[in-house]
């Protein structure tokens, strides 16, 4: 089994050297330009589905001549570059990525705006063709100021404690603003 995967790791090895070999002796770049180099062809019956590394995009063609795109100075030779532009390929394919991953984001959004708005017009339509609900007004206390705040709390189902030290009152007068929202609430009140 070792020696099997001796001959494998040799095997690859060489078809790794016969490749570049074939990449430099096809493809001459002259000394004042870049050229982009696909290497993936070689490989690409085994390599599919895999993104390894960019390939370089060609260069712009007043690049290709011999001349900056926007400065009209020479370009230094490739290998300055090589790192740089591996680089900036990478950072575009990230953010072609994040791109996608935006414009997949925006599309949901769009989505959810669009049925929000449905559901807005709905709710205008049923507003119009159905008078909104009529809430009955309470009825006027017969208790003074000074317990409403009590009463309230009593009809909440607050303890009789929690009210004596919530309105600052005492236990007794607590117990009796329980009772009348008990009698209130048995009385339609």
């Amino acid at each position: 089994m070792v020696a099997a995967l001796l001959i494998y790791g040799a095997w690859q090895l060489i078809r790794a050297l016969l490749a570049g070999r074939r990449v430099r002796a096809a493809t001459p770049a002259p000394p004042t330009a870049q050229k982009a180099i696909d290497v993936r062809e070689e490989d690409e019956d085994e390599d599919t589905g895999f993104d390894y590394a960019p390939t370089p995009a060609p260069l712009p063609p007043a690049v290709e001549a011999g001349g900056g795109a926007v400065t009209g100075k020479p370009v230094p030779d490739a290998v300055d570059h090589g790192p740089a532009l591996f680089a900036l390929e990478l950072e575009t394919q990230r953010l072609r990525r994040e791109l996608g991953a935006l414009k997949a984001a925006l599309g949901v959004q769009q989505e959810e705006i669009g049925a929000l708005h449905a559901q807005i017009a709905g709710l205008e339509q049923r507003a119009q063709v159905e008078p909104p609900p009529v809430v009955a007004p309470e009825p006027a206390q017969s208790a003074s100021p000074e317990y409403s705040e009590a009463l309230v709390l009593a009809r909440r189902g607050m303890s009789v404690d929690d009210i004596a030290a919530r309105c600052g009152i005492t236990r007794s007068e607590a117990e009796l603003v329980v009772s009348l929202a008990a009698g209130g609430q048995a009385g339609g009140l």
